[in-house]
């Protein structure tokens, strides 16, 4: 909790343990920031089967499914695209590392992301399988919590286990986007108190 809290940005956070309860405090945090430090990410890798314009608001709730099956989601970018998805390819839990910088193209914040030795593996066939395809069954859906975050189109294969996430990201985004990643997913929920 200490790693997640600092890597979001709340520098002075303080993590107690009393009774079976964790607090954090954090001077001068929102609420929404101490929010987000309770919320379970769940990053999936999905090759895209179709994508056509999202008519209705109603299409483009966050849907969650089984690994093992299609899924259909939307962008979160305001591009009103709703994704026919593939099984998970590479899941989040595959994610070694991830931190957060400004690109050095100048293009905004972005996140870096390293894969462990399995998802290496893994991420090396999807990306092998979706470059031969044509579009849009050549992109590769970053899914986060039930919203494609991002589809990238795949024009070679990615073999050494590294991935950057770019968008619309503000630096308080990505940090918040890294930390998650990083850290993992929870093994509870939490609340915000108070």
């Amino acid at each position: 909790m200490r790693h997640r809290a600092t890597a979001m940005g709340l520098r002075d956070a303080r993590v107690d343990v009393a009774g079976g309860a964790i607090t954090v405090s954090a001077p001068g945090a929102s609420r929404e920031k101490l929010t987000g430090l309770g919320e379970q990410a769940r990053l999936d890798f999905r090759p895209v089967r179709t994508q056509a314009p999202a008519t209705a608001k109603a299409q483009c709730s966050a849907a969650e499914g089984p690994s093992a099956k299609p899924l259909t989601a939307c962008a979160t970018n305001g591009a009103d695209v709703r994704y026919t998805l593939g099984p998970v390819a590479v899941p989040g839990t595959d994610v070694s590392t991830a931190r957060s910088h400004l690109s050095k193209y100048g293009t905004g914040w972005v996140v870096d992301i390293t894969f462990t030795a399995a998802g290496t593996r893994r991420f090396a066939d999807l990306t092998a399988e979706l470059v031969t395809q044509a579009p849009p069954a050549n992109q590769l859906a970053v899914v986060l919590d039930g919203t494609v975050i991002s589809a990238p189109s795949v024009s070679q294969k990615l073999t050494d286990g590294r991935v950057q996430i770019s968008g619309d990201f503000t630096r308080a985004a990505a940090e918040e986007l890294a930390a998650q990643l990083s850290a993992g997913a929870l093994p509870m929920r939490l609340r915000v108190s108070g």
